[in-house]
């Protein structure tokens, strides 16, 4: 019996239709059928050329059909998300700020989780416990951030904001000496505005404070009439206003290469005291930090202040004990992130 190419042709288009809605693997599976189909027939030398093309269009195109369906059901790469919260938990041998211990020397445990949004926009909020002998009548800081941070070309940061720092019942007027020291109502709450611009693995940054220094005034650490305080210099003290104080710092921080998870880093900075005489100082840290791949990290570093002696022998608001507020030390601590 002869083969009709055209009426076969015909048949094959009408054959293709009909299944041309079919998953792509079916689709491949029926062509390949037809293939073979061809394929006898033309080893008896009863097709044409013409058939062979049909084949190979159609085999081309079950072959394209068959690629798209695969990739329709490969899963899609995960969105970036509007929003992420790392958090953290640290437990430290002291709690130490810009050189100066807010425990008294003893250690303090510290957790903070941030709602960081993609465009770079960010809100915070970190706790720790702190000490009433320096801090009057706290014994808890809450600082509630909120800024922005973005980068610039390829290596360059930056970051602007403000962060309120909070100490509940923190109030001269309620320190266990405030009656014999005739201190009236001054809240240690404070707000300060800060600045950061850094490259690769370098960052400067400035702060401004606009309310009161941690409730600082006259009437509680004014020079002379409060030696109380101020043991290691009574002449030093507030001699004003202390909205406006502000500092300035640089810091590094180094990935080391060759030890997954080590890093290496420092600051240096200069906290001023507004309409203050013998209260400024400067600060120096250095430290190192090693991280685990399941989040853990623990760190080490040495502290240590310059510039001034008024906190040394620092009498506490709580008791009669006393403490050097500034000593150099080395603090040691372990983190968990989330």
């Amino acid at each position: 019996m002869k083969l009709n190419i055209l009426s076969d042709a015909e048949h094959l288009v009408s054959f293709f239709i009909r299944f041309e809605s079919w998953h792509g693997d079916c689709l491949l599976k029926s062509v390949k059928l037809l293939f073979f189909y061809f394929l006898h027939f033309y080893l008896k030398g009863k097709i044409m050329r013409k058939s062979l093309l049909l084949v190979a269009v159609l085999g081309t195109f079950a072959t394209s059909q068959a690629v798209m369906a695969e990739e329709a059901t490969s899963p899609a790469a995960a969105p970036t998300p509007t929003w992420t919260f790392p958090s953290s938990v640290s437990l430290v041998s002291d709690y130490i700020w810009r050189g100066q211990s807010q425990t008294w020397g003893n250690p303090a445990v510290q957790a903070g989780i941030e709602a960081d949004h993609v465009s770079g926009a960010y809100v915070g909020f970190w706790g720790s416990n702190v000490s009433s002998n320096w801090l009057p009548n706290a014994n808890v800081e809450m600082d509630f951030s909120a800024g922005f941070r973005n980068t610039l070309a390829t290596d360059f940061k930056y970051d602007v904001g403000g962060v309120y720092i909070y100490y509940p019942d923190g109030d001269f007027a309620k320190s266990a000496y405030a009656a014999d020291l005739g201190y009236t109502k001054s809240k240690l709450n404070s707000l300060e505005l800060y600045g950061s611009l850094g490259w690769k693995w370098f960052t400067v940054k400035a702060g401004y404070m606009p309310t009161k220094f941690y409730g600082w005034n006259t009437n509680n650490s004014s020079p002379n009439t409060n030696p109380a305080s101020f043991n290691g210099d009574t002449h030093a003290g507030v001699t004003g206003n202390t909205n406006g104080s502000y500092y300035y710092m640089a810091s590094a921080s180094y990935d080391v290469p060759a030890v997954a998870g080590l890093n290496v880093s420092g600051e240096v900075g200069r906290q001023t005291i507004a309409e203050s005489t013998g209260l400024d100082w400067t600060w120096y840290k250095v430290g190192v930090t090693k991280t685990f791949a399941d989040t853990w990290a623990v760190n080490a570093f040495y502290t240590a202040t310059t510039g001034s002696n008024a906190y040394q022998g620092f009498s506490s608001f709580a008791n009669a004990t006393t403490s050097n507020v500034d000593t150099s030390k080395v603090v040691v601590g372990i983190t968990k992130s989330f």
